[in-house]
């Protein structure tokens, strides 16, 4: 049953990437784009995010991935980060490198609101677009990457990357802050594989009928840590058993779509229960 319930989780989020690839005409890797840059914004700051890499054509992400500091002005600038005026020379170099960026290649104002307030620093989306943007630099086709590579624990380490160097010593332009190396750590790199990565893979899986592709990334779940919220310590206190991601997706599926919406009759649990 909990096999049944993370295949139905996968497909739920499958419908929504297939949503997105209609958009763009099946371009895989700029649905990798838009997914990434969501999942960097984290709650509070994920529709802001999207906005922004739906504004600027992977192309030109993939034109520029060589040059960290042209990736960093590019996506700074969409979010809306390089407007005023500034004393330190990072962020003027930045809103030089976007003005001249924005006027070549047309950008246009995705109009993303940024949140900062009741939020940690390290989540600042100063701090999460500069990883991002050093996450795009390490690798011109990610979601190749991700396709030709076997080892989850590869993928891991891949998602584990560092802000600029200016914001080792900053969380916003002109405001020193803590000297204090800011990477995305192993928490954030195994959300991001739960939510972006092995969903993306699954729906190639899908279009392609790629078994084995499908079989891997379930697979992968059982790899790594069961999540840990309200939901999956709530089935943990009555003794139910949440040693992986496999798990715990498979949880989170039960209690939303049967437990939350009543659907006992279609449970194997709750058939059981009420049979006996």
């Amino acid at each position: 049953w909990k096999t049944r319930l993370l295949a139905e989780r996968l497909q739920t989020k499958s419908q929504h990437i297939n949503s997105l690839l209609q958009l763009n005409n099946m371009h895989w890797e700029e649905t990798c784009w838009w997914l990434l840059a969501r999942n960097f914004g984290c709650m509070v700051n994920s529709d802001s995010f999207e906005k922004m890499a739906r504004s600027i054509p992977f192309n030109l992400v993939a034109r520029h991935s060589s040059n960290l500091t042209q990736l960093d002005a590019m996506l700074m600038g969409q979010a809306g980060l390089l407007t005023g005026t500034f004393t330190n020379d990072y962020p003027k170099m930045l809103q030089q490198e976007f003005r001249f960026m924005q006027h070549k290649y047309n950008l246009a104002d995705p109009h993303a609101t940024l949140f900062f307030l009741r939020m940690r620093p390290a989540n600042f989306p100063t701090i999460r677009l500069s990883q991002l943007a050093n996450l795009i630099h390490s690798k011109k086709q990610i979601f190749s990457f991700f396709l030709e590579t076997d080892s989850i624990e590869t993928i891991e380490k891949m998602l584990i990357v560092s802000a600029s160097d200016y914001w080792q010593t900053h969380y916003l332009f002109d405001e020193p802050g803590q000297n204090k190396q800011k990477n995305t750590g192993k928490q954030m790199a195994r959300n991001i594989l739960i939510n972006t990565v092995i969903p993306l893979m699954f729906t190639y899986g899908q279009v392609h009928k790629n078994d084995m592709l499908i079989s891997k990334c379930m697979h992968w779940l059982t790899f790594l840590p069961a999540e840990k919220n309200s939901i999956v310590r709530g089935f943990e206190r009555l003794g139910i058993e949440n040693k992986s991601a496999y798990d715990s997706q498979a949880l989170l599926q039960l209690k939303m779509q049967y437990c939350d919406q009543k659907r006992c009759l279609q449970c194997s649990i709750g058939n059981a229960i009420l049979k006996s």
